[in-house]
């Protein structure tokens, strides 16, 4: 028989004690936390079923996020049994749900409409917000910054940066706030940015603030 689908979106929080999970072992976190709490995922067919788990954009190892969002299938009929108070007393320390909403089965794909992401970086280290200052504007004067990936290859962040500017908090100092887009070749990292600046990203607490969409409103209304 064939089970009537429901894709429901997640927004979600991904903190410190958190940060060195994989992107493979957050996914099956979300699994294990699902099957715990009773929600029926809908899989893939053929020979090596998968659950219908889609990451907007997965975090790179070390970084936290604030509101990051996942896509899951699941049978119509355990709709109401995924809400957030039914699921977060199963997820570890440092994730937890935000907002649950239903999301047209054929709506946009989260990977492909992702165009770019904001970020804030907290040095673990403390650094002057002078120093900070004089950092945005090397990379404002910058004509091309080009990174080279540990396979090698080059990009040039230059094109990817939106904005970049400090901000003064009372309990954390300064810190940078960093907007990078999401290109078909490439995207913006601020570990990347940071370490072409000479900084070393192991020293600094990295956190997507937000993910920007292409279509900002391709969700129902329908919020549980």
């Amino acid at each position: 028989m064939e089970i009537h689908e429901e894709r429901i979106r997640i927004t979600y929080s991904k903190l410190a004690p958190m940060r060195f999970t994989s992107i493979l072992d957050v996914q099956t976190i979300w699994e294990r936390t699902f099957r715990r709490s009773g929600v029926i995922l809908s899989y893939s067919k053929g020979f090596h079923p998968q659950a219908k788990i889609q990451q907007a954009s997965p975090l790179p190892l070390g970084f936290c996020g604030e509101q990051e969002i996942i896509d899951v299938w699941i049978d119509a009929a355990n709709k109401q049994s995924l809400t957030k108070e039914t699921i977060n007393p199963f997820l570890p320390n440092g994730m937890q749900i935000q907002q649950v909403e239903t999301v047209d089965l054929h709506a946009p794909t989260l990977q492909q409409n992702v165009v770019f992401s904001d970020y804030s970086a907290c040095f673990l280290q403390p650094v002057s917000e002078k120093e900070l200052v004089s950092l945005v504007e090397k990379i404002q004067r910058s004509k091309n910054i080009q990174y080279t990936r540990h396979n090698g290859k080059q990009y040039d962040l230059k094109p990817l940066i939106r904005s970049a500017h400090v901000h003064k908090d009372t309990v954390q100092g300064a810190m940078l706030l960093l907007s990078l887009s999401t290109s078909p070749s490439a995207t913006g990292r601020p570990d990347h940015l940071l370490h072409y600046f000479h900084y070393d990203p192991s020293l600094i607490l990295i956190t997507r603030k937000m993910i920007h969409f292409l279509h900002e409103q391709i969700c129902n209304s329908s919020v549980h």
